[in-house]
């Protein structure tokens, strides 16, 4: 949407919106809309073999728009699912999500496994396929809109992002 590539922004939404009413909603917070986002990836995680592990003991997201939450856990599974789905079913395809408060902050940590080394630029990784990068500099867009602090780490087979806003 910033830059103006409006018609691939509303087809994305429209492809997410037609998703998620096909998706049985697993409750793993008190947030609806955080729960719907979860299942939907989780659950296309599920289809391809991909073990997930969820955990979300944070109650209080008052102090964030739902939409911004959204965005930035959609974008982060859909960059997990892609790099486990480039891994061989023989190996251990996983995601690992943990959601927790702490000293009044909301803490997102992230794990999946990959088997392609991630290109690194100024410690953000950047994706050289046509179309893609986009969704990590929507992360970094909500994480500083809430003067949070981010982390993308990747070392022996597993890619980590952590987040505290």
């Amino acid at each position: 949407i910033r830059e103006n590539q409006l018609d691939q922004a509303m087809q994305y939404m429209e492809d997410i919106c037609d998703g998620l009413d096909k998706i049985p909603v697993k409750k793993y917070c008190e947030n609806e809309a955080l729960n719907l986002i979860l299942s939907s990836y989780l659950d296309k995680a599920s289809e391809q073999h991909i073990e997930t592990t969820v955990s979300v003991t944070a109650t209080d997201f008052s102090r964030f728009q739902i939409p911004d939450l959204c965005s930035l856990l959609a974008n982060a599974l859909e960059n997990a699912i892609h790099a486990c789905e480039g891994m061989s079913t023989s190996n251990p395809r996983y995601i690992r999500l943990k959601i927790y408060e702490k000293n009044r902050q909301l803490c997102i940590n992230m794990a999946n496994s990959y088997s392609k080394e991630p290109l690194f630029e100024n410690d953000i990784p950047i994706s050289q396929r046509a179309g893609h990068g986009i969704g990590v500099q929507s992360m970094i867009s909500v994480i500083e809109k809430y003067h949070g602090i981010y982390g993308f780490f990747a070392s022996a087979g597993e890619f980590r992002f952590q987040a505290t806003l």
